[in-house]
């Protein structure tokens, strides 16, 4: 899967999409003044989502979230960070534990639990008080994930730790550290177990997959002034998939 970040900052006036292309955060980043980086291993990797956000001025930051000199490298080259956005994404198909090799494990925590660290590690040296970081994790965290893999579930579980963990670290700075924990959400993503798509509204108690707009509108939330007042949460965004 390709890996996907923003780092935002109110430099410049500009707007950002969603990896689908919908818009859905337009009119308050161009209200906001928005400068919007969106990151990937590569220009290839960017190319669909830069395609699709065609219309707001978002720039491409080439690097490897997993080699940390990378990292390093392209993030301090930045002026500031107001926001920061961790969304990587990757799964394999699920496999008992007696079939999964130490290559499935540490590519999928490299990517969905390293990255995340190494992003903050060096963000947090561009941000100021106020500015606020929103990591993107899974229920899988808390139920193990009847249709994903176990270094899924468990590099999202990871994620939850870290992210209560920076937020009481940097709440002294102001910097406010929360996660949006999407449930089944209409992407390529969700058919990797070899379920399709209309397998998945009846088991959801409100009846319907869930958008991109709906997790992104989660996020915005959480780093907007809205969210002034909230830390170190994980906001489940699951359709009542998972309660309580």
């Amino acid at each position: 899967m390709d890996k996907f970040y923003q780092i935002g900052g109110k430099h410049e006036k500009d707007c950002t999409c969603d990896r689908s292309g919908r818009r859905n955060w337009t009119g308050d980043c161009m209200q906001e003044g928005m400068k919007v980086y969106a990151n990937a291993r590569s220009e290839e990797k960017l190319k669909k989502t830069l395609e699709l956000c065609k219309g707001c001025d978002v720039e491409p930051l080439i690097f490897d979230v997993t080699d940390l000199a990378d990292a390093e490298r392209k993030i301090m080259s930045l002026e500031g960070i107001d926001y920061l956005v961790n969304n990587a994404g990757k799964s394999i198909r699920k496999k008992s534990i007696e079939d999964l090799t130490e290559e499935d494990w540490d590519s999928i925590l490299d990517t969905n639990a390293k990255g995340y660290f190494f992003m903050m590690k060096y963000a947090i040296r561009k941000m100021k008080k106020d500015a606020a970081i929103v990591n993107l994790t899974s229920g899988a965290a808390k139920t193990g994930g009847d249709f994903v893999s176990i270094p899924y579930s468990s590099s999202k579980g990871a994620i939850n730790a870290l992210t209560i963990s920076m937020a009481r670290e940097l709440a002294p700075r102001g910097i406010r550290v929360n996660a949006v924990s999407p449930g089944f959400v209409d992407t390529d993503m969700l058919t990797l177990n070899g379920k399709e798509r209309d397998y998945y509204p009846p088991i959801i108690p409100l009846g319907r997959l869930g958008t991109t707009e709906d997790i992104s509108n989660a996020v915005y939330f959480l780093l907007s002034d809205e969210a002034s007042f909230m830390t170190g949460q994980i906001i489940e965004v699951n359709g009542g998939d998972i309660m309580g």
